[in-house]
């Protein structure tokens, strides 16, 4: 799964974050486990690679151009750090309401650590910069593009101050949060569509290698098991996570068939007992 990919699902996330937020489902811990472990198996390649290419900058090598993989984890960072930022304030959302720390910690420990390898990532293009003009000129715009969605879709989710901690500009999400707020019945959804569709137009355009497909399956995995099967249309989420979703729903469908087995059961052995 490549992390534009990612980026769509986060969208998605922000939208019906209130589903989340206020629904009744109990949330498994293993879910949040999942999540926090694929992400941090992700972590590790990145800073690996990052190691990597920072010793190539600093002690370049003519027969060697490390931009084309460089570019390629730098990209996976910037286009994935826009479902952590929405899922961490999204989990913060949920156990705020519901008093309690289900999933918070997991993910706002893995919201840090992405941080962290931003800002390491940064650090090492404008070390580099120089040495590829374009390729720098070409993440520069990927990484101002994805700071304004983002806070446009933090607009989105139900608590501003909540989104307003995890934005890059919390003017411009209070004005987005208050924009959204004036807007009622269908022209709220028919927004919230065109928002989708224009984001999805747009991230859509990075289509090269993704440097931990695998691991990005995962991190979507994680995420939408946390969502009841049966509240969205299922034509609601991007292409890439429709398969991800019926995975899910055959999952809960095998859950609930085995809980009523074991309910079946439980009050056979019960019957049996008391006719003895």
């Amino acid at each position: 799964m490549h992390a534009s990919q990612l980026s769509e699902i986060g969208s998605w996330v922000a939208v019906h974050a209130a589903n989340l937020v206020f629904g009744r489902q109990q949330q498994s811990l293993c879910v949040s486990n999942e999540y926090w472990t694929a992400s941090k198996c992700r972590l590790q390649r990145w800073i690996t690679a990052l190691k990597m290419f920072e010793h190539d900058i600093a002690d370049p090598a003519e027969e060697h151009d490390p931009w084309p993989a460089m570019e390629t984890v730098v990209e996976e960072i910037l286009l994935s750090e826009f479902l952590t930022r929405v899922w961490a304030a999204a989990v913060l959302c949920h156990d705020q309401y519901h008093e309690t720390d289900e999933l918070n910690g997991l993910a706002h420990s893995t919201f840090i650590s992405h941080i962290e390898a931003r800002n390491r990532a940064v650090r090492l293009l404008l070390a580099g910069q120089n040495s590829n003009e374009e390729a720098f000129d070409r993440i520069n715009l990927l990484r101002r593009k994805l700071e304004r969605w983002t806070d446009l879709f933090m607009a989105q989710l139900p608590n501003l101050n909540i989104s307003r901690q995890f934005a890059f500009d919390q003017e411009r999400v209070a004005d987005f949060y208050n924009e959204r707020r004036q807007e009622s019945g269908p022209n709220v959804v028919r927004r919230q569509q065109v928002l989708m569709a224009s984001f999805a137009a747009d991230v859509n355009t990075f289509h090269g290698h993704s440097a931990n497909p695998v691991f990005n399956r995962q991190i979507a995995s994680g995420i939408l098991k946390c969502f009841p099967s049966d509240r969205f249309d299922s034509t609601g989420l991007p292409k890439s996570a429709r398969m991800l979703w019926m995975e899910k729903s055959q999952d809960d469908t095998q859950m609930l068939v085995e809980q009523l087995a074991d309910f079946e059961t439980k009050s056979l052995e019960k019957s049996t007992r008391f006719m003895a």
